[in-house]
């Protein structure tokens, strides 16, 4: 029994209905039709895929009396972010074969591949099976992409933290047999088995989507405090190493809904590495059981846990694990995200660098640069590489020899690709969401706009503040929370086509929410407003104060 009565959502029914996963996916993605149904659309997301349509072209669609440009969005889902350069090649060559000629790495580590005919789907599935890639459960109520430290694992790529990743990734991932039917079987089998689904999914899976993350017990990359379940390496005095965990992270809400909220996890518990998957089912099966099935804007683990509180929470997920859960450690805190841009040397001796790609989306620029190109270059040429997609939106190429660092510095630079010195302050840490033309739910631009976002608080911080200083931006088109606004130092979010709400005082620790105070700015208008901001940091900040933790103690009501 949930906590929240009421009828269950359409959602929930087209789940119970669809014979896991299934539903009427055969049918409609074997049509002509460029479009599918909302039960299907509804289903995709399982399989990584988001229905959508052109949004720049509605207008003009719409008077011409021709139907919307429908396109899928698929999403692949990179336990860590780590690719083997055939992997990255395979992508590579996917962007042109069935997408708009661009890569986009998300903030959850994750590929995009954006526009997307229908016909293109089962080929693209197709390819990323051959390379040992999947979209399944890249979307959906499930248990998404494991987030990691892309340094941890790409430094000890068969240690703790890397074999840990892994082991999630496959552990949560649904039972159900669809995907492979559907994508890359296409069509049914003929005399399948159907075996029972993961006991902590049930039939209706989860409530909504379930994000864990694994931190870097050093610095906090990944915005560890802001995932659903939270897993940070630790030493227990009694028990050695293990790790504290923590839940009801997250950051998206909605606009005129109050009962929607950004949240920082709570500890959990401490668990040695035997008792954190049975931990893990426990959770879910809490989140599953008491879960807001009747409003899906309400639906997240972190009003589960708001309602009952911690310790009342705790002691559900005790119960469901039949054993009791162990205080969490007192005394831990994070130290500030590092971006795991430039030059850095492995324990081995190797050499990594991370290359800034701008609001995540690879891509050869008329006139400007051709970091895909770059990037091809590069995983074509070097073979042995390892790669990974950051928490950043940016890209790490790890095991480079000493002998062939100035040769790949050469490489980017004879391709217009900038080396983390030379990025501007704003520019380094800066975040965007996709948002506009493809994004059913943006409000505003953000990917777009961001270059301009960040010309413009450049050049206020230039002129008013302590130039020389970095400052972390994050822009979304809407207050799902993407990009993960509501942690930055700068947390820019769409609220009507042409303005935004201000956020200010969070940080690069991902430990403190941040703060409205301006809404509804226009767009061209942000600059303006920061630069008196700037100008009080660098007149009033204690030694060394970053622009974050000054606006937590000055600027924020």
């Amino acid at each position: 029994m949930g906590l929240w009565s009421g009828e269950e959502t359409a959602v929930e029914a087209i789940k119970r209905s669809s014979d896991h996963l299934r539903g009427p996916l055969a049918g409609e993605l074997a049509s002509d039709a460029p479009n599918v149904s909302e039960s299907a659309e509804q289903l995709l997301k399982f399989h990584g895929v988001y229905a959508q349509d052109h949004r720049d072209s509605r207008r003009e669609r719409s008077v011409a009396g021709l139907p919307l440009e429908f396109i899928f969005m698929l999403r692949v889902a990179i336990p860590g972010g780590r690719l083997t350069t055939e992997q990255y090649l395979a992508l590579d060559r996917l962007a042109d074969d069935v997408a708009d000629g661009t890569i986009r790495l998300t903030t959850r580590q994750a590929v995009q591949f954006h526009g997307v005919a229908k016909a293109g789907l089962r080929p693209l599935v197709t390819e990323l099976e051959r390379n040992l890639l999947t979209s399944f459960a890249g979307c959906g109520d499930v248990v998404r992409n494991v987030v990691a430290c892309p340094v941890c694992t790409l430094d000890d790529p068969v240690g703790e933290l890397a074999t840990l990743t892994d082991h999630l990734a496959v552990a949560f991932r649904p039972a159900s047999t669809a995907y492979y039917e559907l994508f890359v079987e296409g069509k049914p089998a003929v005399s399948r088995e159907v075996g029972p689904e993961r006991s902590f999914y049930g039939e209706t899976y989860l409530p909504r989507k379930f994000k864990i993350g694994i931190a870097n017990p050093d610095e906090n990359c990944i915005d560890v405090l802001a995932q659903d379940l939270g897993i940070t390496p630790a030493v227990h005095e009694e028990l050695g190493a293990g790790y504290q965990v923590t839940v009801g992270g997250g950051l998206g809400r909605s606009y005129a809904n109050d009962a929607t909220f950004a949240r920082l996890a709570d500890p959990l518990t401490f668990a040695t590495d035997a008792e954190l998957t049975p931990l893990i089912e426990a959770v879910l099966a809490t989140y599953r059981d008491l879960g807001d099935r009747t409003d899906r804007r309400h639906a997240r683990l972190k009003y589960v846990v708001a309602e009952l509180g911690i310790d009342a929470f705790a002691a559900e997920v005790a119960e469901r694990l039949g054993a009791q859960l162990r205080p969490p450690l007192e005394a831990f805190t994070f130290a500030p995200g590092d971006d795991h841009l430039g030059w850095a040397t492995q324990p081995d001796g190797n050499l990594r660098v991370g290359i800034r790609i701008g609001a995540g989306r690879i891509a050869d620029i008329d006139g400007g640069p051709q970091l895909r190109s770059a990037l091809r270059h590069l995983a074509t040429t070097y073979r042995g590489l390892k790669m990974a997609v950051t928490a950043e939106q940016d890209l790490v190429l790890a095991g480079i020899s000493a002998g062939d660092r100035a040769a790949i510095d050469q490489v980017l630079a004879d391709h217009g690709v900038r080396s983390a010195e030379e990025l501007g302050p704003v520019e380094r840490n800066a975040l965007a969401c996709v948002a506009l033309p493809t994004c059913s739910q943006a409000l505003a631009e953000a990917e777009r706009k961001l270059p301009d976002l960040v010309t413009q608080l450049e050049a206020a911080l230039l002129s008013s503040g302590p130039g020389g200083e970095r400052v972390q931006l994050r822009l979304t088109g809407c207050p799902n929370g993407c990009a993960r606004p509501t942690v930055a130092e700068i947390g820019i979010v769409g609220r009507t086509k042409s303005s935004y709400d201000l956020y200010l005082g969070g940080g690069p620790r991902g430990d403190r929410l941040n703060t409205l105070v301006a809404e509804k700015v226009k767009f061209d208008d942000l600059g303006a407003t920061m630069a008196p901001l700037f100008a009080r940091w660098e007149q009033e900040r204690t030694d060394g104060e970053t622009f974050g933790d000054f606006a937590a103690r000055v600027l924020v009501p």
